[in-house]
Formats: C-alpha cells, structure tokens, sequence
C-alpha cells in the first residue's frame, strides 16, 4: 500500500497564510502592550530586562549584566536569575490570559522553583519561558536561562518551573490595550 502526502488546496494554504498574517498582528499589538507596560516598571527598569520576543504561551528575555548584577565572586547573583527566570514566565503566561480588551486577568506568581546548573560568567544572559499547561486560573510554566558570550555560544545556567495565577487584580498602569 502506498502512502501519498496530500497536497494542501489553495483555500488551505490561503487559510493558513491569514492565520499566520493574525497571528503576526497579534503579536506585534502584544509585544508592544508589553513594552509598554515593562518601560512603566521600575524595577524592570532598575534591573535592565528586555523583552526580546513574544508569542501566545512563550516569551524570552535579556540582560546585560553589569556590575550591580554580581555576587562578591564575580558570577551573576542567583536573585538575578531567579527574577529573569520569574518575570520571563510570568510574561509567557500572561500571552495565556491576555485576551487584547481591558478584561484581560493579570497574572501573579503562585511558586518558583529555580535550579542552578552552572555559575553565570558571561556579560548577557538569555532567558525563555513558556507555558506548559493554561487552565482557568492556574499556569504552569517552565524556563531556562542561558550565558551568551560574545563569540554568540550560549550555555545553560539555571532551568526553572513556575506557576502563576490569573488575577482579576486591576492594573495599576496607566497603559490601555488600546494605547499601543
């Protein structure tokens, strides 16, 4: 018996180009909502976090690190990367529960478990985060955290798992959906 790969119909792939052209709406309408948002926190500002990418359940972050951001041995101190880890997962998980209206839930951090696998050593560190399971008012998240040299290798510096709560808690932020 032969298998033969079913070639896709023009109102598929027409379909499917509408779909990615919705999708790339929605991300940009989502990335900058959540610029915003992050240039009005003044610890993210404090901190120097950039939100690098974002898509419905991911999210990936960076830092360079500066001085401020060490332990007295010179590695990057592990409250640094917790926060990363924290704020990347909880972005991920806020593409769960964001529905581009003013309804929209916010999300708070119900638990974090980091595990540190190697000291950071690098001047950036990289940080993704993605949801593992949205319901109604629990998300279960999962991250990583990255040391990214200059010559562009990464190595793998902690793995976290998160979970976060949808919250019906107003934003104190003076950003509308509409704003952006």
């Amino acid at each position: 018996m032969r298998f033969y790969k079913r070639q896709p119909t023009t109102q598929s792939s027409n379909f499917a180009f509408l779909q990615e052209t919705i999708t790339n709406s929605m991300n940009q309408e989502l990335k900058a909502y959540m610029d915003t948002r992050l240039r009005e926190n003044q610890f993210i500002q404090f901190i120097g976090l950039k939100l690098t990418h974002i898509d419905k359940h991911v999210a990936e972050m960076e830092l360079n690190l500066l001085e401020h951001h060490m332990q007295h041995t010179g590695f990057t101190h592990g409250g640094v990367t917790a926060t990363i880890c924290d704020v990347t997962t909880g972005i991920a998980a806020y593409t769960a529960a964001y529905n581009g209206t003013e309804t929209s839930k916010n999300v708070v951090t119900v638990d974090l478990k980091v595990s540190y696998i190697n000291p950071s050593t690098a001047p950036k560190i990289r940080s993704t985060g993605k949801v593992v399971k949205a319901g109604q008012n629990l998300i279960f998240c999962e991250g990583h955290v990255f040391d990214v040299f200059p010559n562009g290798d990464e190595k793998l510096v902690a793995t976290c798992v998160s979970i976060m709560a949808a919250v019906d808690i107003p934003l104190k932020s003076t950003v509308k959906n509409n704003d952006v």
